[in-house]
């Protein structure tokens, strides 16, 4: 490897942030995302503490040949925020919150996590509430950038439609300010592209303004309502009739998996869940419920509380920590839903699943999310799609590793023929036809943004929008795309 000392050196002097390198007391802290899967070492952490930081690690890395990548929250589904032996750029110091009082509009910077900008609204903006992740510890940029599904999406659609500005730094360090009214329409079209064309593509958004709302009540009705898993046919098909005509208020999550048996704590059983978020009055939401009610769950929990509250009560169900996991996703059609096949399909191969930390969950998609179709709206695609499929496999034993991203991959495969596209956010290595999965029809204008935005293609990683790689398929799976994130040349 080249010496990079006296480059790194003169980095370190100039930046208001700082480098952090392997064996440093911090290093391992800042590489770490939540999947222990995936551990690829960089050679430097630029940690931005400014605007002029990124600008400085761009031109670092160009000046020394190597690759960079990006790090929000660090979630980063199959570990694109990293990269082995380059320069991971990590916004983890810029948190800065503005509230425009006059406009409900806040101002974020995009080191922020979901957990950061729930916090600051319970404290100062209530009860205005932003359209965020249901996950805590997940960040802003990619989650924005790719779309975003949050609990109130019914009401106010994507996170990407609540973004009314993004300050970002190009290939060339430049600052841009992009909007739908920015004064050169390439900066207009990259504002279209960073709102639903997936992270890390375009360059380093370093603060966004996202567009709060007024909710119609103090609290939402949250919670959870529990079926045993054998009784998947009748209510998972009772549950997607029910959820089919819902009002726009009421989102109704799924999941497939083992919980907490509340007869007795000390065992796990195979489960079908429901989470219900009203966005309004408690008892309306309750009215709603009635006729999953009516089906007898064993357990029934159900909250009111402010939005950003239930986020902190029931937002960190899903994390995988220092376990390994894999992800797949698919888009399921309004038209089709869960039908018998499916359902039958998803609980025969739960079944079989190497390990019992594995599950399934879905988004419920439409309502407000499908009224905002249009020209403005932005590249994602799935507006129309009534549930986004996701599986998380979680296994603990890395020697595991096959035998659960197989079983996984199978999964998805077995289902693929009731699945219309992929979730850019649940980004995954094995994908056929990714790039069509993730942006259909928008794809080829999305590549254009980007070469004129990054004609060299600095901002590259595995599945970046203008890579050209397919994974190989063929059994057995080479699971070597799960290990990179960049393309060997």
């Amino acid at each position: 490897m080249a010496d990079h000392r006296a480059a790194v050196g003169d980095l370190a002097r100039r930046l208001s942030g700082y480098v952090c390198e392997p064996g440093s007391a911090e290093y391992a802290k800042v590489v770490a995302i939540d999947n222990g899967r995936t551990r690829t070492p960089p050679a430097y952490v630029v940690r931005a503490n400014a605007t002029a930081d990124i600008a400085l690690a761009v031109e670092f890395a160009q000046r020394t040949g190597l690759a960079m990548t990006v790090r929000g929250g660090g979630h980063s589904a199959a570990g694109y925020c990293l990269n082995r032996g380059g320069v991971v750029l990590d916004l983890g110091l810029m948190k800065a919150m503005e509230l425009d009082e006059d406009t409900d509009r806040l101002t974020v910077q995009m080191g922020a996590t979901w957990n950061d900008v729930y916090g600051f609204c319970a404290r100062e903006t209530a009860p205005l509430i932003p359209v965020g992740g249901g996950c805590l510890t997940v960040g802003l940029p990619g989650f924005l950038q790719g779309g975003g599904y949050s609990f109130v999406s019914r009401s106010y659609g994507l996170g990407s439609d609540n973004v009314t500005g993004i300050e970002l730094v190009d290939a060339a360090g430049r600052l841009r300010t992009l909007s739908a009214d920015a004064d050169a329409e390439e900066d207009r079209d990259l504002f279209w592209a960073c709102r639903g064309g997936g992270g890390g593509n375009f360059g380093v958004a370093v603060e966004m303004t996202l567009q709060l709302h007024e909710p119609p009540a103090a609290t939402v009705l949250g919670g959870q309502l529990s079926f045993p898993l054998e009784r998947a046919m009748e209510v998972i098909e009772a549950y997607d009739d029910w959820a089919a005509g819902l009002p726009p208020e009421m989102a109704a999550y799924g999941y497939v998996g083992h919980e907490v048996d509340p007869a007795e704590p000390t065992r796990k059983i195979p489960a079908f869940r429901i989470t219900p978020v009203y966005n309004g009055a408690y008892a309306d939401g309750v009215d709603l419920l009635r006729p999953m009610l009516r089906l007898n769950p064993f357990d029934v929990r159900l909250y009111s509380m402010p939005l950003p509250t239930l986020e902190s009560t029931i937002g960190r169900s899903t994390l995988v920590g220092d376990r390994q996991a894999y992800i797949r996703s698919g888009m399921i059609d309004d038209g089709t839903g869960w039908d018998q096949d499916m359902i039958g399909s998803l609980t025969e191969q739960l079944a079989v699943a190497p390990s019992k930390d594995s599950f399934v969950v879905w988004t419920h998609g439409r309502g407000k999310v499908l009224d905002l179709a249009g020209e403005d709206a932005g590249p994602y695609p799935h507006r129309d799609k009534r549930y986004v499929f996701e599986l998380k496999a979680i296994w603990n034993d890395p020697a595991d590793t096959r035998a659960n991203v197989e079983w996984a991959y199978d999964v998805g495969e077995a289902l693929s023929d009731d699945f219309d596209g992929a979730y850019v956010n649940y980004i995954d290595p094995l994908q056929k036809d990714w790039a069509t999965a993730y942006y259909g029809e928008h794809l080829d204008r999305l590549k254009a943004i980007k070469k004129d935005a990054d004609p060299d293609g600095f901002f590259h990683f595995q599945q970046s929008v203008d890579s050209d790689f397919e994974p190989d398929v063929t059994r057995p799976l080479d699971l070597s795309p799960l290990n990179r994130t960049i393309v060997p040349s």
